[in-house]
């Protein structure tokens, strides 16, 4: 896997700095925050990589985002369950639909519930809100955890990652990769998720 740090402030390439001393991350990890990175990535990434774009807010940074929506193959929104958070996913939407034709293939588009507060009903709720404002939602929220919080200049405990693993599972799945046993992950989610749903 390679981590591409896209974001100007560079923290997770940070991260993965201070890290070394733990031994380091498992998987390479570079800076590009760049307006052209669709243009330089494919000359870095190896052909066997999974590769995971760290990138910069939008409003912020757009020619370096535009560049990132240009490239990948899955866009994922992050968005806390704050009526604040989904109004700030509309802007990034629009600036996937502006990049649209410069793609050779359609991107895949989701959003990851993160920053939740686990059986909340913020969380149902902006889940529905975000269904119905026509956007594809994973099916894993990721909670707040004191893990990812105290976890910078050091690798994270693995305790911590079954959510995570769920995730790239379902990412997997979106993307005809998924192995029997991610698909196994993905179903207990989803199996999850329609029991809430249904008040269970």
């Amino acid at each position: 896997m390679l981590l591409v740090d896209a974001d100007p402030a560079a923290s997770a390439l940070e991260w993965s700095d201070l890290a070394a001393d733990e031994g380091g991350f498992p998987f390479r990890v570079i800076a590009l925050p760049s307006k052209t990175l669709h243009q330089r990535l494919p000359d870095i990434a190896k052909p066997d990589e999974f590769v995971v774009i760290d990138g910069p807010q939008t409003e912020d940074h757009a020619a370096v985002a535009g560049s990132i929506m240009r490239i990948a193959d899955e866009l994922m929104i992050t968005c806390a369950p704050t009526g604040i958070e989904v109004n700030r996913t509309t802007p990034v939407m629009e600036q996937i639909e502006a990049v649209a034709a410069a793609r050779l293939v359609e991107a895949r588009v989701s959003v990851l519930l993160n920053r939740a507060v686990t059986g909340a009903n913020s969380v149902k709720n902006t889940r529905s809100i975000l269904a119905e404002l026509g956007y594809e939602v994973l099916a894993m929220p990721i909670g707040r955890s004191e893990v990812y919080a105290q976890s910078f200049a050091a690798v994270p405990e693995r305790s911590g990652m079954e959510p995570w693993r769920v995730v790239v599972a379902e990412l997997l799945d979106r993307a005809d990769m998924a192995t029997d046993e991610d698909r196994k992950a993905v179903a207990a989610a989803r199996s999850l998720l329609s029991r809430t749903k249904a008040g269970k």
